[in-house]
C-alpha cells in the first residue's frame, strides 16, 4: 500500500447522520451537509395515492436545490403547483419530475407557505396531493443545519448576513477499496467451521439449512456469508472472511443491519461482484416504507460504509434519505 493508502485505512469510524420529522416531511443532512427532505403520508389519512415529493439542497454558499417528484406515474409531463403560495408562485404551474436551478429553487420558496403540493398531468387534472405541513420546519431546519441562517443564501431563516459567511462544502471522504478477485469456492471444511462458529445452524432444526453464500472479494478473501434466520422479510446473515483456511468474524467501520446493539448482521444481503460493494437492506415492514440500508466496499481488512440510508418513519415513503456517503477509492 502506498502512504495515502494506508492513511485512508486508517481513518475514523463514520459520524452517520439522523433523520427528523416536522409534520408530514422527513429531512436528513450527511456527513458533508448536504440535506434533503421528503414528504411522508400524513398520520391520520386512510389511504395515500403513491406521490412523494423530495427536495435537496447542496451545501456551501452557492448550494442549489434539487426537487424530484416520486411515483409509479411521474413522467416528464407530470408537474406540480403549489397550493397556498404566495406571488408569482401562486399561479405558476412547473411541468416535470424534476427540477434544477431556478425552478427548484422557486418550488423550495412556494414549499415555505404553501398548503399543499397538487401534482397534476395539466393545470386542470390533478392526480395526487402531498401535504406540506412541517415543510417549512424542514426548511428552517436545512437552513441550521447548513450554516444559512441569518444570510442572504437561507430560504426561512434569512437574514443581512453575506453568503461568505455559509461553511464552504466539503468534498466527500475517500475510503480505499481493493477489486474483487478470486476463487470464492469454500472446501466442505470450511462451511462446516462457518455453521459452529455462526450458531445459526439451530435456526435450522429440521436440517435443511440454506446455501452459504460465498464471494471473492480480493486479496486472497472471500466474503461468507451464513444465513441466520429470517422473517417475512428481512433475511439475516453473519459475515465472515475466509483467508488462507481459516475464518474470522467479518470486521465493519460502521454496523450493519439496524445498527443496534446485538443486532449488527446484514440483512438482506448483496455482493455485487462488478462494483465490490456489499449491500445490507433492512426493511422496517413488509411494504418497505421505513428501514435502514448500508453499502460497503472492502478494503483488505475491513468493510468500510460508502452509503448510509434511514427511513425512520413507517408513513408511505419510497425514499430513505442518505445519512452518510463516501468515495471509493481503487487501490
Amino acid at each position: 500500500m502506498t502512504m495515502i493508502f494506508l492513511l485512508l485505512a486508517q481513518a475514523a469510524a463514520p459520524a452517520v447522520g439522523e433523520v427528523r420529522v416536522f409534520g408530514d416531511w422527513a429531512v436528513a443532512c450527511d456527513n458533508v451537509r448536504r440535506c434533503e427532505m421528503t414528504s411522508l403520508q400524513p398520520e391520520r389519512a386512510e389511504d395515500t395515492d403513491g406521490w412523494q415529493l423530495s427536495a435537496t439542497r447542496d451545501a456551501g454558499p452557492a448550494g442549489g436545490w434539487t426537487v424530484r417528484l416520486i411515483g409509479q406515474d411521474a413522467t416528464a409531463g407530470t408537474g406540480v403547483r403549489i397550493e397556498g403560495a404566495r406571488g408569482a408562485a401562486a399561479a405558476k404551474f412547473w411541468k416535470g419530475d424534476r427540477f434544477d436551478g431556478d425552478d427548484a429553487a422557486a418550488i423550495a420558496a412556494a414549499l415555505v407557505d404553501g398548503r399543499a403540493a397538487i401534482i397534476s398531468r395539466s393545470t386542470a387534472t390533478p392526480a395526487g396531493r402531498v401535504s406540506l405541513a412541517g415543510s417549512a420546519a424542514a426548511l428552517r431546519y436545512i437552513d441550521a443545519q447548513q450554516g444559512r441562517a441569518g444570510t442572504v443564501t437561507a430560504i426561512v431563516a434569512r437574514g443581512d448576513g453575506p453568503a461568505t459567511d455559509v461553511p464552504s462544502r466539503q468534498p466527500w471522504p475517500r475510503v480505499p477499496a481493493i477489486a474483487p478477485a478470486g476463487n470464492a469456492g469454500l472446501p466442505p471444511a470450511i462451511t462446516a467451521v462457518l455453521w459452529k462458529r455462526s450458531a445459526c445452524g439451530e435456526n435450522y432444526p429440521d436440517g435443511q439449512r440454506p446455501a452459504i453464500q460465498s464471494h471473492a472479494v480480493g486479496g486472497g478473501a472471500v466474503l461468507a456469508l451464513v444465513p441466520c434466520g429470517a422473517g417475512a422479510y428481512n433475511l439475516l446473515s453473519e459475515a465472515f472472511i475466509v483467508r488462507a483456511g481459516q475464518a474470522a468474524a467479518a470486521a465493519f467501520d460502521s454496523p450493519p443491519g439496524f445498527g443496534e446493539e446485538g443486532d449488527d448482521m446484514p440483512v438482506n444481503a448483496d455482493f455485487d461482484a462488478k462494483t465490490g460493494r456489499l449491500t445490507s437492506y433492512a426493511k422496517g415492514r413488509g411494504l418497505g416504507d421505513c428501514g435502514t440500508s448500508q453499502s460497503y466496499v472492502w478494503d483488505g481488512s475491513r468493510f468500510r460504509l460508502v452509503e448510509a440510508r434511514v427511513m425512520s418513519e413507517c408513513r408511505g415513503s419510497v425514499n430513505w434519505l442518505i445519512v452518510w456517503k463516501a468515495q471509493p477509492v481503487r487501490e
